[in-house]
């Protein structure tokens, strides 16, 4: 499970601002659409509603003895937002400040910039989360932050952006640390087999949820910053919405379903392991987003620093997961998923459970 989801997460991880940097610059063949944090918005509330129709599903058809279970809908709706709104109103920031970042400097810069996450997870995991890291694990965090720095650097030729571009970049990877610990927080308590709905609350519902908040967050920034009043050379995203063409809505929306498989499998991995596990997993992505960033742009550029830099990430990730599998390093993964929810597998010691 956690093997399918790492990878599930490479590629859509890698897929997400790739797509939406193309369809910001015209690639298409489509007339741009400047407007990040509204597409943010959009897509994250298509998501959204998809989730929801699916959890409604699942309920109405739900066999006899689990009509009792979470729905998106049903009891402890308080107990549950209780958990999620603190990582759906982040996830709604990072979302647009991702958005916005990447139209503002060339992909290249914006990877280098992002670099950074995994020591705000660590940080923040360790402060918020009590999460401790051992020998080999700080060995595959100065591993994996090295080569993914290694890697943005080389796909950067330089960086000649003003101030203000970069400093909306360098908001990203504070923001994702932020959005990582509080997921882990949020899905642990409501994976939880003990919590008051008996752990039946599933990654579908849970991500539901969190997109309605963060879509909202989205659609507010955008209101206030795209509104044709902030950035006065540009008209209010609305206004640009009405004359974008049909075949513009539908590529622009078509980047949901990216969207949507990156936030269902996120939340999943954050119950099956840990928010330092996932910030690992998310600084290796940084390889795979270097490898499509260089196919669409038909420049595969095999430099050593690239090749050390892919090289540092993935060992850090094989260090880390070697850490964990052999009990060198202790804290609770949930690695047993079952009818679509989480189960711990490992206790505190990091001992199989029988």
């Amino acid at each position: 499970k956690v093997s399918a989801s790492v990878v599930l997460y490479f590629l859509s991880a890698s897929a997400v601002p790739i797509y939406n940097k193309m369809v910001f610059s015209g690639q298409f063949g489509i007339a741009k659409f400047p407007y990040p944090m509204a597409t943010a918005g959009l897509q994250l509330g298509v998501v959204a509603l998809c989730l929801a129709l699916a959890s409604c599903a699942g309920h109405v058809f739900a066999a006899e003895g689990r009509k009792g279970e979470s729905w998106i809908f049903g009891p402890g709706l308080r107990y549950k937002l209780r958990h999620i709104a603190p990582v759906g109103v982040l996830f709604g920031l990072k979302y647009g400040v991702t958005n916005w970042g990447l139209q503002l400097v060339p992909t290249g810069t914006h990877l280098l910039l992002q670099s950074t996450d995994l020591v705000w997870t660590v940080l923040f995991a360790r402060t918020l989360n009590d999460e401790h890291l051992g020998f080999f694990d700080g060995l595959a965090v100065a591993a994996s932050c090295m080569g993914a720095i290694l890697v943005g650097f080389n796909a950067t030729q330089t960086i000649d952006s003003p101030v203000f571009p970069l400093f909306v970049n360098l908001l990203t990877p504070l923001v994702l640390a932020l959005c990582i610990t509080t997921l882990r927080q949020g899905t642990k308590s409501l994976f939880d087999p003990e919590n008051e709905l008996g752990g039946s609350v599933t990654p579908t519902e849970f991500t539901a949820l969190k997109l309605v908040l963060s879509s909202l967050v989205a659609l507010v920034l955008s209101c206030s910053l795209e509104n044709g009043v902030a950035i006065p050379e540009k008209e209010a995203w609305w206004s640009a919405a009405q004359d974008y063409p049909p075949a513009g809505w539908c590529l622009m929306l078509a980047g949901s379903l990216f969207v949507l498989i990156f936030q269902v499998n996120i939340t999943l991995l954050a119950g099956l392991t840990s928010a330092t596990a996932v910030g690992i997993v998310g600084e290796a992505k940084v390889v795979p987003q270097w490898l499509l960033n260089a196919a669409f742009q038909f420049n595969l550029d095999l430099t050593p620093l690239s090749v050390l830099g892919a090289a540092m990430s993935l060992a850090g990730s094989i260090c880390y997961a070697g850490a964990r599998s052999y009990g060198l390093q202790g804290g609770q993964c949930l690695v047993q998923v079952k009818d679509d929810k989480a189960r711990p597998l490992l206790d505190d010691g990091g001992r199989a459970e029988v």
